[in-house]
């Protein structure tokens, strides 16, 4: 599993969908939904392309513990702009919650992954 690859695709499509999202609200204009979009734009796309790039540069180890941050951000940059939608339209936190937990679990592991890297020079 090439992991660099796995989160800069994922970025792209999450990314894409965040520009649908965007155009739709404009359209319409009707920006309601504007937390849910952002959160979308910056936690699938923005964030899972940097991570992808770090594991690309080698910024970051990517042994078995890079295959579960794939797993945990990707659920976490999925679920949270899901929750934020919930939240805003039936005011029930819990889906948000759930997201905001997994997209910290993805940032704390890797924080480790960027420690067991290499150092440069070495």
């Amino acid at each position: 599993m090439d992991i660099a690859r796995c989160f800069v695709a994922t970025g792209a499509v999450l990314g894409g969908l965040g520009m649908v999202m965007g155009i739709v609200m404009g359209v319409s204009e009707d920006f309601t939904l504007s937390p849910a979009h952002a959160h979308l734009n910056l936690v699938g796309w923005v964030s899972l392309v940097l991570f992808g790039l770090a594991y690309r540069t080698k910024l970051a180890s990517s042994g078995a513990l890079a295959t579960v941050h794939y797993w945990v951000a990707s659920a976490g940059a999925i679920v949270l702009p899901i929750g934020i939608y919930v939240t805003i339209v039936r005011n029930q936190p819990v889906i948000a919650i759930i997201g905001a937990i997994l997209s910290l679990a993805s940032m704390l592991i890797f924080i480790v992954n960027v420690w067991r890297a290499p150092r440069f020079g070495t």
